[in-house]
C-alpha cells in the first residue's frame, strides 16, 4: 500500500519559533518545551496548536512466544489489565485521569475473550504463534495488524482528537520488540534484549537464546517491514505502525511511548521514511536495548524516568509538557508589552 503523508510546513514552524523569541524571555530559555511546540506547529500545519483534545489509543495483543518463559507475568495479564485499563485501575488510567487524556484499549489479539463492551473489537487471532517454533503471523495477518492500526487512528481523528498517543498491552512484547530491532538494524540479541519484566538473569539469558535462535531460523529481511513483522512481531506492534502513518497523513502528532514504540518506528520507517518528522517520542525506557534503539532511530527522547510499566505511561507524562508550552504561548507577554508598560 502506498501512503500519501505533505511534509511538515517549515512556514508555521518558522511562525511559533518567531512568537517564542518576542516572549519577554530568553532566546530559546524555554529550551525543549520550545521545540515541542515548534514540532507540533509543523505537524499540524497551523502556528495555533490544538491539543486541548487527544487520545492514547492502547492496542492489546499475546504473544506465542510467551509459551517459552520470556516473562515474568503469566500471559492472562494481557486480558485482566485490558478491563481494568477502562474501570481506571491502571499506571496508564491513572495518569490519563490527571492529564485529561481520553482511552481506548483496542483488542487486536488477546488470547481471550473480551466481552466489556467498551473496548474496541478488531482481534485478529488469539496471540501471535510461537515466534521460536514458527513465524509469529502470516503476511495476511500482518497487513492487518497494520491495516487495524490506521483505520483506527483515521477514526479518532475524526473524532475530533487531535493529539494521538500510542501505548499498548501484551506479554511476551519485549521479546518480540527485542527481535524486530535486532533483524532491523542487524544486531545480536544480546545487544538489544532486556529484562522486560523483571525476570532473573537466568531468564533474561534464555531470552536472549530465544530471540537468536529466531533469527537464525526465519532470517527477516532487513529492509522489509512486513517480513520482520511477520517472522518476529506482534500484532500490536504491527496496529502501532497503522497508526502512526494514519495520524501523519491526517497532520495529526503521535506520541510515541517506550521500547515497544522503538520498534514500531524502525518498521513505520520502512513504509514511509520521513515518519519519524511525525512522532515525538516520550521517554528513554529502563530496557537494556534503549541506547542502542535510539542511536539507530536518531531521536532524542524528552525524559528519563527509568519507566518499563509500558500501556503509554511516558507518553501520558509528556501532556503536562505540551500544555505548559500551550499555555505560555497564549498567556505570556511580549517584549514589546513590557518595553510599553502593558497593563492587564
Amino acid at each position: 500500500m502506498t501512503y500519501v503523508v505533505k511534509p511538515v510546513s517549515q512556514a508555521d514552524r518558522l511562525a511559533v519559533q518567531q512568537q517564542l523569541d518576542h516572549l519577554a524571555k530568553p532566546i530559546a530559555g524555554l529550551g525543549r518545551l520550545e521545540e515541542l511546540a515548534v514540532t507540533i506547529a509543523g505537524i499540524q500545519h497551523q502556528p495555533q496548536l490544538a491539543v486541548a483534545q487527544r487520545c492514547c489509543l492502547i492496542f492489546a495483543a499475546d504473544h506465542g512466544v510467551a509459551k517459552e518463559g520470556v516473562s515474568a507475568t503469566p500471559q492472562k495479564v494481557t486480558a485482566i489489565q485490558a478491563v481494568n485499563m477502562l474501570q481506571g485501575h491502571t499506571a496508564a488510567a491513572a495518569i490519563a485521569a490527571s492529564v485529561h487524556c481520553d482511552l481506548q484499549v483496542i483488542d487486536v489479539g488477546v488470547a481471550a475473550e473480551l466481552t466489556d463492551c467498551r473496548i474496541v473489537q478488531r482481534k485478529i487471532r488469539y496471540g501471535t504463534r510461537d515466534l521460536l517454533q514458527e513465524p509469529a503471523m502470516t503476511l495476511a495477518e500482518a497487513q492487518q495488524a497494520v491495516a487495524i492500526g490506521h483505520d483506527v487512528a483515521q477514526q479518532a481523528i475524526a473524532q475530533g482528537n487531535r493529539l494521538l498517543l500510542l501505548g499498548e498491552l501484551g506479554i511476551g512484547n519485549t521479546t518480540s520488540a527485542a527481535a524486530i530491532l535486532a533483524a532491523r538494524y542487524h544486531l545480536s540479541a544480546a545487544q538489544i534484549v532486556g529484562h522486560g519484566s523483571n525476570i532473573s538473569d537466568q531468564r533474561f539469558q534464555h531470552k536472549i537464546d530465544v530471540v537468536t535462535q529466531a533469527l537464525q531460523r526465519w532470517q527477516p529481511d532487513a529492509d522489509d517491514s512486513l517480513d520482520i513483522l511477520r517472522t518476529v512481531g506482534g500484532y500490536e506492534i504491527g496496529a502501532k505502525v497503522g497508526a502512526m502513518i494514519g495520524a501523519a497523513e491526517q497532520g495529526v502528532p503521535v506520541i510515541l511511548d517506550g521500547f515497544i514504540a522503538y520498534a514500531a518506528l524502525s518498521l513505520a520507517e520502512l513504509l514511509v521514511p520521513d515518519i519519524s518528522q511525525y512522532v515525538l517520542l516520550a521517554h528513554a525506557s529502563k530496557e537494556n536495548g534503549t541506547d542502542i534503539a535510539l542511536k539507530h532511530l536518531n531521536l532524542n527522547p524528552l525524559l528519563q524516568l527509568d519507566l518499563a510499566v509500558g500501556e503509554g505511561t511516558g507518553a501520558l507524562l509528556v501532556l503536562p509538557l505540551i500544555d505548559a508550552i500551550q499555555s505560555v504561548l497564549t498567556r505570556m507577554n511580549t517584549q514589546q508589552d513590557m518595553q510599553f508598560g502593558y497593563q492587564p
